[in-house]
Protein backbone atom coordinates (compact mmCIF):
# COMPACT_ATOMS: atom_id res chain seq x y z
CA UNK A 1 0.00 0.00 0.00
CA UNK A 2 1.38 3.37 -0.96
CA UNK A 3 1.05 5.58 2.14
CA UNK A 4 1.85 8.82 0.30
CA UNK A 5 -1.76 9.95 -0.08
CA UNK A 6 -2.60 9.30 3.56
CA UNK A 7 0.66 10.86 4.78
CA UNK A 8 -0.06 13.98 2.73
CA UNK A 9 -3.55 14.32 4.24
CA UNK A 10 -2.27 13.91 7.77
CA UNK A 11 0.62 16.32 7.15
CA UNK A 12 -1.75 18.95 5.78
CA UNK A 13 -4.00 18.65 8.83
CA UNK A 14 -0.94 18.92 11.10
CA UNK A 15 0.43 21.99 9.26
CA UNK A 16 -2.95 23.71 9.45
CA UNK A 17 -3.14 22.75 13.14
CA UNK A 18 -6.53 21.13 12.66
CA UNK A 19 -7.54 18.15 14.76
CA UNK A 20 -9.51 15.73 12.53
CA UNK A 21 -11.36 14.45 15.59
CA UNK A 22 -12.54 17.97 16.48
CA UNK A 23 -13.71 18.75 12.93
CA UNK A 24 -16.21 16.00 12.01
CA UNK A 25 -16.14 16.45 8.24
CA UNK A 26 -12.34 16.25 8.17
CA UNK A 27 -12.36 13.07 10.25
CA UNK A 28 -14.94 11.58 7.86
CA UNK A 29 -12.71 12.41 4.91
CA UNK A 30 -9.70 10.74 6.54
CA UNK A 31 -11.69 7.60 7.32
CA UNK A 32 -12.99 7.62 3.74
CA UNK A 33 -9.45 8.03 2.45
CA UNK A 34 -8.20 5.02 4.41
CA UNK A 35 -11.12 2.94 3.12
CA UNK A 36 -10.48 4.17 -0.43
CA UNK A 37 -6.82 3.12 -0.21
CA UNK A 38 -7.71 -0.33 1.16
CA UNK A 39 -10.35 -0.94 -1.50
CA UNK A 40 -7.97 0.30 -4.19
CA UNK A 41 -5.28 -2.18 -3.19
CA UNK A 42 -7.82 -5.01 -3.27
CA UNK A 43 -9.08 -3.87 -6.68
CA UNK A 44 -5.62 -3.55 -8.19
CA UNK A 45 -3.65 -6.47 -6.78
CA UNK A 46 -4.96 -8.24 -3.69
CA UNK A 47 -8.31 -9.40 -4.99
CA UNK A 48 -8.34 -13.16 -5.48
CA UNK A 49 -11.06 -13.28 -8.10
CA UNK A 50 -12.33 -10.95 -10.82
CA UNK A 51 -15.62 -10.62 -8.93
CA UNK A 52 -13.81 -9.52 -5.75
CA UNK A 53 -11.72 -7.03 -7.71
CA UNK A 54 -14.80 -5.61 -9.44
CA UNK A 55 -16.62 -5.24 -6.11
CA UNK A 56 -13.63 -3.50 -4.55
CA UNK A 57 -13.38 -1.22 -7.59
CA UNK A 58 -17.03 -0.18 -7.26
CA UNK A 59 -16.54 0.32 -3.54
CA UNK A 60 -13.48 2.51 -4.17
CA UNK A 61 -15.39 4.64 -6.69
CA UNK A 62 -18.27 5.03 -4.22
CA UNK A 63 -15.82 5.95 -1.49
CA UNK A 64 -14.21 8.56 -3.74
CA UNK A 65 -17.62 10.08 -4.48
CA UNK A 66 -18.32 10.22 -0.74
CA UNK A 67 -15.00 11.97 -0.06
CA UNK A 68 -15.77 14.57 -2.73
CA UNK A 69 -19.30 15.12 -1.42
CA UNK A 70 -17.97 15.64 2.13
CA UNK A 71 -15.40 18.11 0.80
CA UNK A 72 -18.06 20.09 -1.06
CA UNK A 73 -20.68 20.16 1.69
CA UNK A 74 -18.30 20.31 4.71
CA UNK A 75 -20.66 17.84 6.40
CA UNK A 76 -19.82 14.24 7.32
CA UNK A 77 -23.13 13.11 5.81
CA UNK A 78 -21.99 14.28 2.39
CA UNK A 79 -24.74 14.74 -0.17
CA UNK A 80 -27.29 13.31 2.26
CA UNK A 81 -27.08 16.59 4.17
CA UNK A 82 -28.71 18.35 1.20
CA UNK A 83 -31.87 16.21 1.51
CA UNK A 84 -33.12 17.93 4.66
Amino acid sequence: MNPTLLATAISLAWLMRVNPLAVPWLGAKLVGLVLYILLGTIALKRGRSPRMRAGAFLGAITCYAYIVSVAVTKDPRGLMSLLQ
